[in-house]
């Protein structure tokens, strides 16, 4: 039973961890490289399996629980050092030598956790004499509960201290496996020891001066500089203390008062994306967002109610108050912006007891969706972080706003004079996402059937923001004289107006477009991707063709400042995934391929061809399971609203589920003809089955309650998971009874290949569609059976010597 709660734990904790940490780099680098925390992390695990290979003598039965225990301490009290060196090393992607430095010193800080917990699953399931589909379902059922354990640590918890618990949880691993053994004489050390740390992390959960980021986004943090600061699964808010100053604007006019004094406080989300909560006790201290050029959309409709998409400071509801909107709906998927106004900050920003103002945690098209409510204005303006639009691609929450899809919902939810407004950066010699906009704007009313989407659409710019305004209904001859009236008044520039041609030239491509067909040409021959985005391809800030880097990188260099934004971000966030696969394959080459031919020629031997196939089944194992469950969390990620309900709700229930099939693989026959052959064709089967149903279910669920919507999600994925589960612990029985010794080697391939195609598949998403990593994954699967004959028929004619 010890070894069963051991392998429990120190999965549980690892899981935990492992999640804990893309958080943190979320925070403190960039987003992008919140996912070199999994790559690190399955580094460390592949580095502990081959560890186990090449000196199996250190796991000796008379030594073994000892050296478990031993293992877990490691991991235990490594993780305050991990966590140290990650807050205060920055981490950068540049071409010199110090960036390389730091990018080893990050790299090695991260892994060395993961690199005893790696030691310890690795001898568990490769060499315990136990049933191992059960130990398998104790790993499997620990890490699933760290999943729930990250999203509901982080509601009480910050990052830092949540990764303290976790090395404390390593305490109680070490004793779980060492509980009682007569080699073990550190039980009342260790116990002392699991106090202390649970206290170290009690009380730097209390103080911001604590154990905290240093060096954020490559800037010193003074934690006295900030009045609050609230972690949740998906962001870290701080808010600065008071200060009178000139009023923060994203888009102001030429004309905006020049001696306006406000008091506001600067709210920043992961470090580098802010806003500000600005002070609203009476009509005149909110008065020079009249001159933000976000908020253009309220000189046309002034009134009859607003719904604002993303309440951040609360500016936008401050803003439709002030120009007599007295019904102002708000809508927020952080619930922490929603807490700072209601409670902190409610007296101050005066939005949250306003008469007819509503504030509601909920992802935006979920909401509307299931809200029969009509508005006559939409405002989404800026809706993203820097961070995420920095690293393109790897951007989830924001980019369900930005696709046909989503946009045909907001439409349906405006009154029939009603407008639809989007604020994006903008420059005038690299239009990026405001090209991308005008696009998605053009394709979006095709797909409702309007003929001419041209007399619908207006964009207004000033400086570095593009405001879009898309009218359920055609500009009428009086909005067209008020667009032109203030825009001339406020010395705005009309990029876009029905009835004139735009004077960009790739705006006037687009907007000159007489079909859906002829928009999809017209934005193809672009260096940039303008292509409209949708649910299957949803990659608004990515705005990179592959055939087309170069081009792109010309654009980059040729511009300055705010002209190179989404381009840089796009070209940094690719070329680290690309590098990122490149860095993998060369791990698995050096950490797996190597020691296994270095260690078979030390013994006078060639590699067996049994062993190959047998790398070939957990290799494809690895990545056709990576490639299903980045698929499911992409498409899942709009259904459920928000991409850490995804994330958490998919590992837990892929997870348990998997669980559950390895304990179920104990009874099943599935080592036998012709069941073997069987069940890998059928999860492929199912696979592809479950891909044809994730459309209608989102597009019928989708107005659902969350918890009905999470109880399908389970439905749907449950079953899968049971058919996944069965691989791992059936392919070690399998090689185990073909003589095979090199099951810590084939673990350790395991993990590797499955990190590496969680890269691929981010990649295959963004260029070939979500849909693409279903089909691979199937692929997968369905080559496991070519694997599974050669190692059966290795395996019987082991066994007919063995008769003999």
């Amino acid at each position: 039973m010890k070894t069963y709660t051991g392998t429990f734990l120190i999965a549980f904790t690892s899981l935990a961890l492992e999640v804990t940490l893309t958080r943190l780099l979320s925070a403190t680098t960039w987003y992008h490289l919140a996912f070199f925390a999994i790559s690190t992390a399955m580094l460390g695990m592949t580095i502990g399996s081959t560890l186990v290979y090449l000196r199996p003598q250190w796991f000796t039965p008379e030594t073994l629980h000892t050296n478990l225990a031993k293992a877990c301490l490691g991991y235990a009290f490594s993780v305050p050092f991990s966590l140290i060196m990650l807050c205060v090393v920055p981490l950068y992607m540049t071409k010199s030598v110090m960036g390389l430095a730091t990018q080893l010193i990050v790299t090695m800080s991260c892994a060395v956790p993961f690199t005893f917990s790696g030691i310890v699953l690795s001898v568990v399931l490769t060499q315990y004499p136990l049933p191992i589909g059960r130990l398998y379902f104790s790993d499997l059922l620990g890490a699933s509960l760290g999943c729930l354990l990250v999203l509901g640590g982080l509601e009480v918890l910050d990052a830092p201290s949540l990764i303290l618990l976790c090395g404390a949880l390593g305490i109680l691993a070490a004793l779980s496996f060492a509980w009682k053994d007569p080699n073990w004489r550190w039980q009342r050390r260790s116990i002392w020891a699991f106090v202390v740390m649970l206290v170290v992390v009690v009380l730097n959960a209390a103080t911001p001066y604590g154990i905290a980021p240093y060096i954020v986004k490559g800037q010193v943090i003074d934690p006295a500089r900030n009045e609050l600061q609230k972690w949740n699964s998906f962001s870290w808010v701080t808010v600065s203390k008071l200060e009178i100053g000139a009023p923060q604007l994203w888009g102001p006019s030429p004309l905006t008062p020049k001696d306006q004094q406000v008091t506001q406080a600067l709210m920043v989300i992961d470090g580098e994306a802010g806003t500000t909560v600005r002070q609203f006790k009476q009509p005149s201290d909110i008065e020079h967002l009249r001159y933000d050029v976000t908020n253009f959309v309220y000189y046309l409709r002034p009134q009859g109610g607003a719904c604002i998409i993303g309440v951040g400071g609360g500016r936008d509801l401050q803003s439709a108050i002030l120009f007599g909107h007295e019904r102002v709906v708000a809508v927020d998927v952080n619930p922490v912006f929603i807490d700072i106004l209601q409670n902190k900050y409610r007296e101050f920003a005066g939005v949250a007891d306003h008469p007819g103002v509503t504030l509601q945690v909920a992802e935006a098209r979920t909401f509307l969706a299931q809200s029969p409510e009509k508005y006559s204005v939409l405002q989404m303006s800026l809706i993203d972080t820097w961070a995420a639009t920095g690293a393109g691609a790897f951007s989830f929450t924001e980019n369900a706003l930005y696709t046909e899809e989503a946009w045909e919902l907001f439409l349906n939810r405006l009154k029939d004079d009603g407008i639809f407004t989007v604020s994006r950066w903008y420059s005038t010699n690299n239009l990026g996402e405001t090209g991308r906009t005008a696009s998605l704007a053009m394709g979006t009313l095709y797909k409702m059937g309007i003929s001419d989407p041209a007399q619908h659409i207006v964009m207004i710019t000033t400086d570095r923001v593009s405001t879009l305004l898309i009218s359920r209904k055609p500009f009428d001859a009086a909005d067209l004289a008020t667009i032109q009236s203030t825009a001339a008044k406020l010395e705005y520039n009309i990029a876009i107006l029905p009835g004139t041609t735009p004077a960009n030239p790739i705006l006037q491509k687009i907007m000159g477009v007489k079909s859906n067909t002829e928009l999809l040409s017209v934005t193809a021959s672009e260096t940039l991707n303008y292509t409209p985005t949708t649910d299957e391809q949803p990659y608004f800030f990515n705005l990179l063709r592959l055939d087309k880097l170069n081009a792109a990188s010309d654009l980059y260099q040729s511009g300055r400042g705010a002209e190179q934004g989404v381009v840089q971000g796009n070209i940094t966030a690719t070329l680290t995934l690309l590098a990122l696969i490149l860095a993998l394959l060369y791990v698995a080459a050096v950490t797996v391929l190597i020691p296994l031919i270095i260690k078979e020629r030390s013994k006078g031997r060639t590699v067996p061809k049994v062993l190959w196939s047998g790398a070939f089944y957990f290799s494809l194992i690895g990545s056709g399971f990576m490639m299903v469950e980045i698929a499911f969390t992409q498409r899942l990620s709009i259904f459920l609203g928000h991409p850490a309900y995804a994330l958490g709700i998919l590992l837990f229930t892929i997870i348990l589920s998997t669980s559950v099939g390895s304990l179920l693989s104990e009874r099943l026959p599935l080592t036998r003809r012709p069941f073997i052959f069987i069940y890998p064709l059928l999860t492929a089967v199912v696979i592809v089955l479950e891909q044809f149903a994730l459309t209608p279910l989102i597009t019928n669920w989708i107005t659902q309650p969350l918890l009905t919507k999470v109880l399908a999600s389970i439905a749907l994925i449950f079953p899968l998971g049971i058919l996944l589960g069965c691989f791992f612990p059936t392919g070690m029985r399998l090689v185990k009874a073909a003589n095979a010794v090199e099951t810590p080697w084939y673990w350790a391939l395991n993990g590797v290949f499955g990190v590496l195609c969680s890269a691929i598949a981010v990649f295959i998403s963004i260029y070939m569609g979500i849909s693409a990593n279903f089909y691979i994954s199937a692929a997968c699967y369905t080559l496991v059976v070519f694997c599974l004959y050669r190692i059966v028929k290795h395996s019987e004619a082991v066994q007919a010597k063995v008769s003999i």
